[in-house]
This record gives structure tokens, sequence and C-alpha cells, in this order.
């Protein structure tokens, strides 16, 4: 190889190091500083005399994360009191009079309830299933295991066997696809919902680290042929 080849060849593996280590701290800081100045924005809601700038000339920045914190706190534990429930069940009623509204509240509510309650099985279960043809896998999260009985007169076969799955996109898995599949096509895989969701951002190129760990373990106990 030539003295600039050389040059050029170790300049790019430079530049490809430097991209894999500042790429994804920039992406980080980017989303982090992204949400900050959304939370920030809160703090327009509140009267001019609550609001910092007024007497510090300037606003504080992450002061709107920190006002969101207090606001779901008191929220939450608003709840747990007889008046805290009443003021909540009197604004969804009054949410549920409005033909539009109610119907995006209830949606926004249950999915919530199911992804986020501590005793809800929704969303726990990364899958495999063969989309959009046969031999052809996708990673997927169980939705719902029960099936539906609104389709028993719809959808040939046993519309019961069905499990309802989101289909995520790369590199971006908020969006996707909503799937019903037979109970027999959908393959369990050894995978955390966090370990799908960086396969999937990344197209399979970063493998959990837990995962190769356990590959390479039981690759190692393996017998080998002929001992």
């Amino acid at each position: 190889m030539s003295q600039p080849s050389k040059y050029l060849s170790s300049l790019r593996d430079a530049l490809v190091a430097g991209l894999l280590i500042l790429a994804p701290i920039g992406l980080t800081i980017w989303v982090f500083l992204a949400l900050v100045r959304f939370a920030d924005s809160s703090i327009r809601l509140l009267p001019g005399w609550a609001r910092p700038e007024t007497y510090l000339g300037h606003p504080i920045p992450g002061l709107g994360i920190l006002l969101s914190l207090v606001v779901l706190a008191i929220v939450g534990y608003g709840t747990s009191v007889f008046a805290g429930r009443r003021a909540i069940e009197w604004v969804e009623s009054l949410l549920a009079s409005v033909p539009v509204l109610s119907g995006v509240y209830h949606g926004v509510k249950q999915l919530f309830e199911n992804v986020f309650s501590p005793e809800s099985r929704h969303f726990r279960r990364v899958v495999a299933v063969e989309y959009p043809r046969r031999g052809i896998y996708c990673f997927a999260f169980v939705t719902n295991e029960q099936g539906d009985p609104a389709l028993r007169d719809c959808l040939p076969g046993d519309p019961q066997g069905l499990v309802s799955l989101f289909l995520p996109t790369t590199p971006n898995p908020t969006s996707g696809f909503y799937l019903l599949i037979p109970k027999e096509d959908v393959y369990d895989t050894p995978y955390t919902v966090e370990q799908a969701f960086k396969l999937i951002m990344t197209a399979g190129i970063v493998v959990p680290s837990e995962v190769l760990g356990r590959i390479r373990t039981e690759e190692t106990a393996r017998p080998v042929m002929g001992d």
C-alpha cells in the first residue's frame, strides 16, 4: 500500500471511530434537550406573575421538568383522597360529554393503563412473526393475548385464537402496524422489551450484550462432535 493510501485509510478509520463515539452521545443530548425544551414550554401556561423570568429577567432551563414532576406527584397523591377522586371524575364526565374528545381520552387512558400498570401483561412479551411473507421474520410486541369475540362472525377459522401484536418499524419504533396473528404462528424470543427496541432501532447492528454472553456460554458448553 502506498503512503498516501495508508494515510487515507488511517483517516477513514479515525473518522468512523469518531462517528461511532460521538453520534450516540450527540443524539442522546439532542433528545434530552428536546425533552427539556418541551417541558419548559409548560411554564408559559402559568400566569405572568408566577413565571421566574418575570423576576429574574431570564427563564431557568429545566424548570419545566421540575414543574411537570411536581404536577404529576400532586395529581397522583390527590387521587388517593376523596376530593381528588371526585375532581378527576368530574373532569372525566366533562370530557365524556364531548363527542370527539371522549373517544380520544378513553383510548389514550386505556393505552397508558395497559402499558404502565404493574399488573398489566400487555407489551411485556417480545415475539417473532413471519411478516410480510413466509420465511421473513420480524420482531413484534404482544399487546393482547385474548381473542376478540366481535370478530367471531367476521373472520374465518378461530378468531379467538388470534393474538394482537404491535409490529414496530426501523429505525423509528414508535410507528408500526397492528396485526392479528394466529397463536401458533407467534414464536417467543429470549429478548426483553428494552433489548428488542435496541435491535429494532439499530436495524440489528447492536445485539444486546446479555444475549451475546448467553450464546457464547452455550457454545462453549456445547460438546464437540467426535469427543
